[in-house]
């Protein structure tokens, strides 16, 4: 059992990205039936925008339907209000602590991210985040390991 944040599921969903090639997988995977994964509605909804707004993919149905795609081959689960909370709390973005806050609360003991905020979270409360991104493209994301 796993969930799944908005920045690994942007990079599967965008065509040509350094990190597509390590987050796609995952997602035909579980479009397969082969993987079980997670998602929640916040979660598509950040992707969304992330892949309009920051990718400028067009046109906007091009968008949804990977989107569709994603909410009919993943398992919807509904966020965790105590995100909020957790947000306040921990001084973390909301998005984040949403994650979090569902994945305890689902019984989800696995995060596929690659977020600092989500892995200091993560192992506050006693969950695994799973990084599908290699240590090479992360560099190159500007993401290392080291600057969390």
């Amino acid at each position: 059992m796993r969930i799944i944040d908005a920045d690994i599921l942007s990079y599967a969903l965008v065509e040509n990205h350094v990190a597509t090639p390590y987050t796609k997988p995952l997602i035909e995977k579980a479009l397969k039936g082969e993987l079980r994964i997670y998602v929640t509605h916040t979660t598509l909804l950040e992707t969304y925008n992330v892949l309009y707004w920051y990718y400028h993919i067009r046109p906007r149905t091009r968008v949804a339907k990977k989107i569709l795609a994603v909410a009919e081959g993943l398992v919807l689960v509904a966020p965790s209000s105590y995100g909020y909370h957790i947000a306040v709390e921990e001084n973390v973005p909301l998005g984040d602590a949403l994650l979090i806050a569902t994945a305890l609360e689902h019984n989800i003991p696995v995060i596929i991210s690659n977020d600092r905020h989500v892995e200091k979270l993560a192992e506050k409360y006693g969950l695994i985040v799973e990084n599908p991104i290699p240590p090479s493209i992360r560099e190159k994301l500007g993401r290392t390991s080291s600057e969390r």
